[in-house]
């Protein structure tokens, strides 16, 4: 069970899809920066491979491991991204699975494509352009009964 769970989920932590900068600022109330649908579409994602799915590991990076900071929710002072990503409205997530590459997590998705879609992922970066880890969110749809839109970022 997470220290700080997010929007009622079994695996996530608030601190997994915000920066240490948001968390300092607003602690708990960070989930409010968070769609509970991109946190919904990772506790499921969670589920269908059995192990840890990373997002943000800032806040329990070991000294000298990478950290991954900017997985979530971007706030306004991030460098990373465009200023109009589905990250700075926190409805994204950037995940990472050890030992499993982009086009295994996108496969696992397709293959439970209806619990997906009514868990609100709505979008997946082309893997061709996100070989380290596998981008989901939920943006609004604009056709409704469509399956997932693939973008390039």
């Amino acid at each position: 069970m997470p220290e700080f769970p997010i929007h009622g989920s079994k695996y996530f932590d608030v601190r997994e899809f915000v920066d240490q900068k948001t968390w300092s600022m607003l602690g708990v109330k960070s989930a409010w920066c968070v769609d509970p649908k991109i946190v919904a579409v990772c506790d499921l994602l969670r589920e269908k491979v059995g192990v840890p799915v990373k997002i943000n590991t800032w806040h329990y990076a070991k000294r000298g491991q990478k950290a991954f900071i900017d997985s979530g929710f971007r706030a306004k002072w991030s460098g990373v991204g465009g200023v109009l990503s589905q990250h700075r409205m926190g409805r994204a997530a950037d995940v990472k699975v050890d030992g499993m590459p982009t086009y295994q997590i996108q496969l696992i998705i397709i293959k439970h494509e209806q619990e997906f879609l009514a868990a609100g992922l709505t979008t997946m970066e082309n893997m061709e352009y996100t070989p380290t880890w596998c981008h989901l969110d939920c943006r609004p749809r604009l056709q409704e009964n469509s399956g997932f839109l693939i973008v390039n970022p």
